[in-house]
């Protein structure tokens, strides 16, 4: 997946964790979603800069991406694969740490979906 798509693909998944937090039953559930939009926002913001910081960088233009549907453990289970194969080659240190802390993040989620009813 391309730099641009991931970025896309993340503020997509943002949305429906949001989305999902609003409609959830489950406290625990609320709280977790919660954390992770509003975590990943800044997240994925800080690794678009760096991408476009990338003397190298192809793009300057993201495409549209939908919010995924499914079960909120289902759509970050998905977006932990996206996660993972973008932390393939990137150009700098900067923008794996940042995959990295996004991957930290969504593991958390799993974990407290999972885990705190």
């Amino acid at each position: 997946m391309s730099c641009p798509s991931f970025i896309a693909q993340s503020f997509a998944v943002r949305t429906a964790a949001h989305l999902a937090h609003l409609t959830s039953k489950s406290y625990a559930e609320h709280v977790a979603l919660e954390e992770f939009y509003t975590g990943l926002v800044d997240l994925v913001d800080s690794f678009a800069e760096l991408y476009l910081a990338e003397p190298d960088s192809p793009s300057t233009t993201f495409p549209s991406s939908a919010p995924p549907k499914g079960t909120p453990t289902g759509i970050l289970t998905s977006y932990l694969a996206d996660v993972r194969e973008e932390m393939g080659d990137k150009p700098n240190q900067a923008m794996a740490n940042v995959l990295a802390e996004i991957e930290a993040l969504t593991l958390r989620t799993l974990y407290k979906l999972k885990n705190l009813k």
